[in-house]
Formats: C-alpha cells, sequence, structure tokens
C-alpha cells in the first residue's frame, strides 16, 4: 500500500493533506522520514505521524431500518436517536447519517464514522430513486391514487405510484431525494387514515427482511445502492 493512501485511511484527512504533511517530512516509515507520497509500505511497516504511531481504522457502515418516533440525530433531539439502537458503537467516534427520515418516518438510513464515505453517498443518493410505501388503514383504491397524484403535481412532483400488489393497503412512490420532503405535508392535506409511511428502498437497496430497529454492519463495498 502507498504511503498517502495509508495516511489518509488511518487519520481523517484528504489526499491533498496527506500529501502535503508527506512532503514536509512528519511522516515517518521504521524511524526514517519518508516524503515520497507514493513510498510502498511493507505490511511489517511501522508508521509514525508527528511522532506517533497510526494504524488504519476500521470504520463502520450500518443499514439500519428505523423505527417510528426516533430521530436521525446525535445530540439535542426531542425524540430518541437511532444510535441508541446501534450495540457497538464506539464513544470515541462521530457517526454521520447518508439519508434522515423524519421522526414519523420508518425506513431505511445510512449511516458510518467514515464521514468522506458519507458525503460521498449523499451525492450518490441525489441520483437515486427512493421507494416510499404508504400503508393506508384500508384499501387503497384508483381514486385515492389519482387524489394523491393531484396533491403532488401541485408541488410539481410527478412521481411514479402504483398500488402494491402484495398488500392493496399500501401504495408505493417512487420518487427523488428532494421530492421526498413533501411527502408528509402532501399526505395530511388529504386527510387519508395513515397507517405507516416507510422508506423501502433507496435505490438498489432495500429492507428485504430487516425488522424495524435492526441494523446490519456491512462492509464498505458491500453496501450497494
Amino acid at each position: 500500500m502507498r504511503l498517502i493512501k495509508f495516511l489518509t485511511l488511518s487519520v481523517a484527512m484528504s489526499r491533498n493533506q496527506a500529501k502535503f504533511f508527506i512532503k514536509r517530512g512528519r511522516v515517518s516509515v521504521n524511524g526514517k522520514a519518508k516524503t515520497d507520497p507514493d513510498f510502498e509500505l511493507l505490511d511489517s511497516s511501522l508508521v509514525l505521524f508527528d511522532g506517533k504511531p497510526i494504524s488504519i481504522i476500521e470504520h463502520q457502515y450500518i443499514v439500519l431500518h428505523k423505527p417510528p418516533s426516533y430521530e436521525c440525530a446525535s445530540t439535542n433531539q426531542q425524540n430518541k436517536s437511532i444510535l441508541e439502537l446501534i450495540k457497538n458503537l464506539s464513544e470515541k467516534r462521530s457517526y454521520h447519517f447518508a439519508n434522515i427520515l423524519a421522526p414519523e418516518l420508518t425506513g431505511i438510513v445510512l449511516l458510518s464514522d467514515d464521514i468522506r464515505w458519507v458525503s460521498r453517498m449523499k451525492l450518490r443518493l441525489q441520483k437515486k430513486t427512493w421507494i416510499y410505501r404508504i400503508k393506508l388503514k384500508s384499501n387503497a383504491n384508483e381514486v385515492i391514487l389519482q387524489q394523491l397524484k393531484s396533491a403532488l403535481s401541485e408541488n410539481e412532483i410527478t412521481p411514479t405510484i402504483e398500488i402494491d400488489d402484495e398488500d392493496k393497503r399500501s401504495m408505493l412512490l417512487h420518487l427523488s431525494q428532494t421530492q421526498g420532503t413533501e411527502i408528509v405535508t402532501t399526505l395530511a392535506s388529504l386527510n387519508l387514515t395513515i397507517e405507516t409511511l416507510q422508506l423501502k428502498q433507496l435505490g438498489r437497496l432495500n429492507l428485504g427482511a430487516l425488522k424495524e430497529g435492526d441494523y446490519l454492519e456491512l462492509m464498505e463495498n458491500e453496501v450497494k445502492i
């Protein structure tokens, strides 16, 4: 592995910052300062940054099924934080959310202590389709479907909406990330009796058999959207 990559994986910094620090002689390998960012490390190499040994941080990448009444926040929230649902979070790390759901919503939330991954994921999610499931107290029908389409179109939203074949009380809405922020307000204006409002799928990533409150810890390359 090249020294510049090792430094970015070990310390929270960009490639440009890592290159700057290496060229300034602030990184040593086995007791000798190295100023070449492309220097190849061995598995046995001891790397020091400003005199302190460093090693690659094992980040956590989490897919969680958010229950209602929980917030996608770590502090200053009125409701419980979804971080309380995760058993092995490190108290020394900060966790960041790639997407945020309002307290009344359920569904997929992506989070990690790798802020660079979260930033990249946010950009990718802007280009993906978000699929919401609206579950009503009674069966959905074409009249309700048309009412919802009309209400959304007033906010310049033109989603794909279909009645779920597996559950006639549910409708599936295919939206973009920005359009999803209008859902709660729009549904309230229709006076529909809603049982649940769930973010079912982000791009290719869906909840599968993951139950409310449960989560999966994955490798970075396993989170495919």
